[in-house]
């Protein structure tokens, strides 16, 4: 499955008749529901102080309760463990392309960094689902998986089947998950003025690297 029909899919997808017996229990459990959202939030710290640091883009979410009513979760291979585990930042890059008769925004490549729990830099993410190591090894990869974002407009989290070359820290890893995904969405369409433009949406995710 191709990582353009993916993002396009989000953008343009709605619910279908398949989830009417799930909506029908989430009415049930709502009143739990937000019951055990108020206890969150009443036991959240104070609010910034005005005059503070500002928060810039929200901070990623794990799936709640009422998210794991309507999607399952990644299909990770039973027996797979995790190797590493890196935090990116970075841009998807888009071009405005006509498809199916109407200008949109369609997805090209991603360009970021991978950097460790101590801020250093450890590998590269491009073109094709690849990620090269700053020791050389390096991944190419297929997605194989994906699941809505528990945070609106952001990235879909993904599992990519990938292929190892060179020796070095990502040799043996199997699959990469997408997760913690933070932007990345393009607007909906584009104007004809903008035909041929490129468009860099930032964005941040946690990558999982699994053998």
């Amino acid at each position: 499955m191709g990582i353009r029909s993916i993002e396009a899919g989000f953008r343009r997808s709605r619910p279908s008749g398949d989830l009417r017996g799930a909506l029908a229990a989430a009415l049930y459990a709502l009143p739990a529901l937000l019951l055990l959202g108020c206890a969150q939030n009443g036991a959240s710290g104070p609010a910034a102080a005005p005059g503070g640091p500002s928060r810039g883009a929200p901070s990623p979410a794990a799936p709640g309760p009422l998210y794991s009513l309507f999607h399952r979760p990644l299909n990770v291979p039973e027996g797979s463990t995790e190797l590493l585990r890196l935090h990116a930042k970075g841009v998807q890059i888009f071009r405005c392309e006509t498809r199916s008769g109407a200008l949109h925004w369609v997805y090209r490549l991603p360009d970021a960094e991978l950097r460790d729990d101590a801020g250093v830099l450890a590998a590269r993410h491009g073109a094709n689902q690849t990620f090269e190591h700053v020791d050389g090894s390096h991944l190419v990869g297929e997605v194989l998986d994906h699941v809505p974002s528990p945070i609106d407009n952001a990235l879909p989290w993904l599992l990519i089947k990938t292929r190892s070359f060179g020796k070095g820290t990502l040799t043996g890893v199997d699959y990469v998950e997408r997760i913690n995904t933070v932007g990345g969405m393009p607007p909906d369409s584009c104007d004809p003025a903008q035909t041929n433009q490129l468009l860099r949406i930032e964005f941040s995710a946690d990558f999982v690297f699994l053998r």
